[in-house]
């Protein structure tokens, strides 16, 4: 079963009324409809304006700092992972793209063919 659809499955059968779902990737109104917060708008409006912006593609791995940076924020800075060097990271596009990247590496290097418990 892939992993969405067993969030999915799990979201459904929660009778909890005041459950989120975060499987659908976006925020959606009571309609259905994709929400856009004002947050996001005005950030949006902010990089339109800003000339200095160029659209060059990351390198394949992502934004190297980014990268760094998220290490140190699911690790600690002064993790023994973090100071030995025994991290890698690489950046993905969305959560699906992500969780996809991640299923792929627990298959080809640990054998796992089912990530998800249904």
């Amino acid at each position: 079963m892939p992993f969405l659809e067993c969030v999915t499955v799990a979201y459904n059968k929660d009778n909890n009324p005041d459950k989120l779902n975060l499987g659908v990737g976006a925020y959606r109104t009571e309609e259905g409809k994709p929400l856009v917060l004002k947050v996001v708008r005005r950030v949006e409006q902010m990089l339109v304006n800003d000339n200095s912006r160029v659209k060059e593609y990351l390198p394949i791995v992502g934004l190297a700092d980014f990268n760094k940076l998220s290490a140190k924020l699911i690790f600690g800075a002064d993790s023994p992972t973090i100071q030995e060097n025994r991290v890698t990271i690489v950046q993905c596009l969305s959560g699906t793209g992500s969780l996809r990247v991640g299923a792929e590496f627990l298959a080809r290097h640990y054998h796992q063919v089912r990530i998800c418990h249904g």
